[in-house]
């Protein structure tokens, strides 16, 4: 994978091994674990959970109870906040608006 360097200074190319140790870097890590504050500041209960496979880092709030989200919005208003990503798998499918 190549990208140019604007004003002619050249091209940086990265392989697997260079983009997978860019994915596990520290830097990473804390500015996904500093989203993620944001989202554990707004939902009480919940902990930091961070973990590193072999192609890159995670970092997730665990919270105890789906029925509390369900009632509060707690959760989505969080994760709006912090620029995080939703759920969009379901286990049943669920009719689609318009459909």
């Amino acid at each position: 994978m190549g990208s140019k360097i604007p004003g002619g200074g050249g091209e940086v190319k990265l392989n697997s091994a260079g983009i997978r140790d860019l994915l596990r870097s520290e830097e990473i890590e804390a500015e996904l674990r500093g989203r993620m504050q944001k989202v554990k500041a707004a939902l009480p209960g919940s902990t930091i959970y961070t973990t590193t496979s072999r192609t890159r880092v995670a970092v997730k709030v665990l919270r105890g109870s789906d029925y509390d989200e369900a009632n509060t919005g707690d959760l989505s208003r969080a994760l709006d906040l912090a620029g995080g990503r939703r759920g969009t798998q379901v286990k049943t499918r669920k009719p689609k608006r318009g459909a």
